[in-house]
């Protein structure tokens, strides 16, 4: 039973969060589990079968979190997973399903090229969705050198450049070189660096949430024609759907999570995987609790 540490469970564990809700908090929705006791009327799961859960309707009530021993869900909350030997931590789907609702909605067109700004742990997810489709090139631009790494160790059939921040934070060359860009890091540098990639006519996917307000002129939007998407999980027509894609994915090892997850820990050491995700310490890119 494992569950995966988001950036939220991060901004929460740093006390980003007590403005809007003060402790006890119930987190953690990356959870994998094996079904401990099922209700009546419950015929699509049983007992002993390995799920991901859904996160629950009433958020950080006591029994919803992910981050415990148990958790209490709706049956429609829970997405069964196959029996195969896979270690669970290699089954977080939830930011699978994440990245799968942000391709659908982007609708990439084959041949586009696409700039993925920002390749942590999500957006090395969706660079291997990227290279899945059929994009012409995609243009990944990262500044930390574990990123960068593990960009370059991902890539797939389609055709990859991997650009440096450190060396060249603006790279002016390409300015309105890319059919779509895609902003992943969560914070200002990246999302204007995302706005001056796409082309006139071009696409700006918003995958990231900011963290921070920040001004920016919206006409510039208007009289360059940008298309701007918001493809959060709370824009998904059917966000359980995206799950349901993710499984097979996931399955036959198009997305692989194996090279991802850098930190697995028992709930005694929690503390120190959390430090280490908020400081980016040790390699840290995705964190997961490990409950034996």
């Amino acid at each position: 039973m494992v569950c995966g540490v988001c950036g939220w469970d991060l901004r929460i564990f740093s006390g980003g969060y007590q403005d809007i809700r003060a402790f006890p908090f119930y987190f953690g929705h990356e959870g994998i589990g094996i079904i401990e006791k099922v209700g009546p009327g419950v015929t699509r799961v049983a007992v002993g079968d390995r799920v991901a859960l859904r996160q629950s309707a009433v958020i950080g009530a006591e029994g919803t979190g992910h981050m415990a021993e148990y958790a209490l869900q709706a049956e429609a909350e829970v997405v069964p997973l196959p029996a195969d030997g896979k270690p669970d931590e290699h089954w977080l789907i939830e930011p699978v399903a994440c990245c799968v609702n942000a391709v659908d909605l982007a609708r990439i067109r084959a041949g586009a090229r696409v700039a993925l700004v920002g390749s942590g742990f999500m957006g090395s997810i969706l660079l291997q969705l990227l290279a899945l489709s059929p994009v012409s090139r995609i243009g990944v631009f990262e500044l930390r050198p574990e990123s960068l790494k593990c960009a370059c160790s991902l890539q797939g059939e389609a055709p990859v450049d991997v650009y440096d921040l450190r060396a060249d934070p603006d790279l002016a060359a390409l300015h309105g070189s890319f059919d779509v860009a895609i902003e992943t890091a969560g914070v200002e540098p990246a999302f204007l660096l995302a706005n001056r990639l796409v082309r006139k006519g071009g696409t700006f996917v918003v995958f990231s949430r900011q963290q921070r307000p920040f001004s920016f002129d919206f006409s510039n939007w208007h009289s360059r024609g940008i298309t701007v998407l918001n493809t959060s999980p709370a824009a998904a027509p059917d966000f359980t759907r995206c799950f349901y894609q993710s499984v097979p994915l996931m399955q036959a090892g198009r997305i692989d999570m194996a090279p991802l997850v850098t930190h697995v820990a028992p709930p005694e050491q929690a503390q120190k995987l959390y430090e280490d995700g908020l400081s980016k310490n040790n390699g840290y890119l995705k964190g997961v609790i490990r409950w034996s």
